[in-house]
C-alpha cells in the first residue's frame, strides 16, 4: 500500500501526517509494504536570472523549507508510525496539484491526502486552492484531514472504528455505498449511511409561512429514508442509516455523533469524468462542514 501525503513546506503538515497514517492502518493491504510518499512541491525558478541573484537565494531558502519540513516530519512521525516505511519525494512544478495529482497516479497510491487550509475553523475539514483543484480531478481516493487533526488512540489494528457514506439517494451515490460496505467487510468496522439536508430559512416568502418548509424538509427526510431502505438488502444486517437535516450543513453534520477517527465516505458525482473524482455542489458543502476527515472516490 502506497499512501501520498501533500505536505506544504510553508504550512502545518501534522493533520494530513496523521490522517496518512489513520488510512494507512484501516484500508485494506493486498501486497507489498506499507509505504508513506511524503510529497514537497517546489516551484521551479525563473527563466531569466536576475543581476541580483533573487532567484538563486529565492531557491534556496525554498529547498532549506523544504529540508526543515522533511526534519519535522520525521520527527513528528517518531513513535507514531514506526510500522511504516517512509519516503521523501520533492516535486518540482508551477502546479502543486497536478504534480501531487500525477505523482499519486504514478505511484497507484491507495489514497492522496491533504490537510486543511490553515485560514478556517479548527475541528471542520477547510478546503483550499490545492484541495479544490484535486477534487474535481484527483485520480486516486482523495483524503483531506479536518484542521488541526489528530488520529485518536486505538486499541485494535483498525484505526477507524466506523466508515460513514454520504448518501444522496442517487443511481452514483448508491454505488459508493456498495463501494463502502465491500471495503467495511474487508476491514471489519461498521458501516453508516447517511443522508444530509439542509431547509433553508429563505426557501419561500414570509408571507407564506414556515410550515410548508417544515413539509417539504419532512418530504425530503422521507424519501431519502425509503431510498436507504431500498439499499438495506445489499448490506450486512448491522448497517446503520441515519437522515439529518438542519438550517445549515454545519448543523445537518453536527446533528449526528461521530466517532473518533471516523471517515466521511463520499462518491464523485455523475458529471465527472469516469475513474476520476468530481464532486457536485452539496457534496463540496459536506466536505467543507466535515468534522471528521473525508475519503472521496472516483466514479468507477
Amino acid at each position: 500500500m502506497t499512501i501520498v501525503v501533500g505536505a506544504n513546506p510553508f504550512g502545518d503538515v501534522h493533520g494530513a501526517l496523521d490522517l496518512g497514517v489513520t488510512l494507512a492502518r484501516t484500508l485494506p493491504e493486498a501486497t507489498g509494504a506499507f509505504v508513506l510518499v511524503v510529497a514537497t512541491v517546489i516551484p521551479p525558478g525563473w527563466t531569466v536570472p536576475s543581476m541580483a541573484r533573487v532567484d538563486g537565494e529565492m531557491q534556496e531558502w525554498i529547498t532549506a523549507r523544504a529540508a526543515e519540513a522533511e526534519a519535522t516530519v520525521l520527527e513528528f512521525l517518531a513513535g507514531r508510525a514506526d510500522d511504516l516505511s517512509v519516503e521523501f519525494v520533492r516535486l518540482t512544478d508551477r502546479s502543486t496539484p497536478r504534480a501531487l495529482a500525477a505523482l499519486a497516479e504514478q505511484r497507484d497510491a491507495t489514497a492522496l491526502v491533504l490537510g486543511s487550509s490553515p485560514d478556517g475553523p479548527e475541528g471542520r475539514v477547510v478546503v483550499g486552492s490545492t484541495a479544490d483543484y484535486l477534487l474535481h480531478s484527483s485520480p486516486v481516493p482523495l483524503a483531506i484531514a479536518p484542521r488541526s487533526y489528530r488520529c485518536a488512540p486505538s486499541t485494535t489494528d483498525v484505526a477507524a472504528h466506523r466508515l460513514t457514506c454520504s448518501f444522496s439517494g442517487s443511481g452514483v451515490a448508491a454505488s459508493a455505498v456498495r463501494w463502502a460496505a465491500r471495503l467495511t467487510r474487508e476491514i471489519d468496522v461498521q458501516l453508516r449511511v447517511a443522508s444530509f439536508g439542509v431547509r433553508s430559512a429563505t426557501m419561500y416568502p414570509p408571507e407564506i409561512g414556515t410550515d410548508i418548509e417544515s413539509e417539504v424538509t419532512e418530504q425530503w427526510r422521507e424519501q431519502m429514508a425509503q431510498a436507504q431502505a431500498a439499499l438495506a438488502d445489499q448490506l450486512d444486517p448491522g448497517t446503520e442509516f441515519a437522515v439529518a437535516s438542519g438550517t445549515s450543513w454545519s448543523e445537518a453534520l453536527s446533528s449526528v455523533d461521530w466517532l473518533p477517527n471516523e471517515l466521511l465516505v463520499l462518491g464523485s458525482s455523475s458529471a465527472g469524468t469516469l475513474r476520476r473524482v468530481f464532486l457536485g455542489t452539496n457534496a463540496t458543502k459536506i466536505i467543507r462542514h466535515s468534522p471528521v476527515p473525508v475519503l472521496v472516490v472516483p466514479r468507477g
